[in-house]
């Protein structure tokens, strides 16, 4: 009789055993889906459209770079045409914010580019280093706070998006890691 209670209570833990083993080996290997590596993004869609396709996080942080490092290139080739969109503004306010984007996206440039080559080199550390760094909001606010509407300015808020999804999906990667640490 007590043979027969072991034997239940045996095959009972080793059923919860399984089934908590094949839950996380399901989410963690079969799960294809793109928003697994946006749970923290705050603009979830525009994550899984900079992401798309891929499967693992290595190619998740490094196609987001690479999409958000295109943005950031091309705006840093656009700074001089900042000016001319700031109609209503003294020359001196003009001249100062079109100063501030021209340094803002030289600095978000220049730091995607390390992160990216932090990110070919596994320097994980480094790599969110520089992404935290490229989090550079200085051209958004000033053209913001100066009534800003016209489409380069819209395209600074978007790359300061665009840098948050790359540390949220850094954030994700550091989430597993800690999480298969404590197990």
């Amino acid at each position: 009789m007590a043979s027969q209670k072991f034997n239940y209570f045996s095959f009972l833990f080793l059923a919860i055993i399984a089934s908590v083993l094949s839950y996380g080996i399901a989410e963690i290997e079969f799960d294809n889906d793109t928003s697994r590596f946006c749970k923290t993004a705050q603009d979830k869609d525009l994550c899984k459209t900079m992401i798309s396709g891929v499967t693992n996080w290595h190619d998740a942080i490094g196609e987001a770079i690479k999409v958000t490092l295109s943005l950031a290139k091309e705006l840093k080739s656009q700074s001089d045409l900042i000016v001319p969109e700031l109609v209503n503004l003294q020359p001196g306010k003009k001249d100062s914010i079109q100063k501030t984007c021209k340094e803002s996206f030289k600095t978000v440039f220049d730091m995607l580019k390390e992160a990216q080559t932090a990110l070919a080199a596994g320097d994980n550390v480094t790599m969110q280093t520089k992404l935290s760094a490229a989090l550079d909001a200085e051209c958004g606010d000033a053209l913001s706070n100066a009534g800003a509407t016209f489409p380069l300015a819209n395209k600074a808020k978007e790359l300061d998006t665009k840098v948050s999804i790359c540390l949220a999906i850094m954030a994700q990667n550091e989430t597993f890691v800690h999480r298969v640490l404590r197990n």
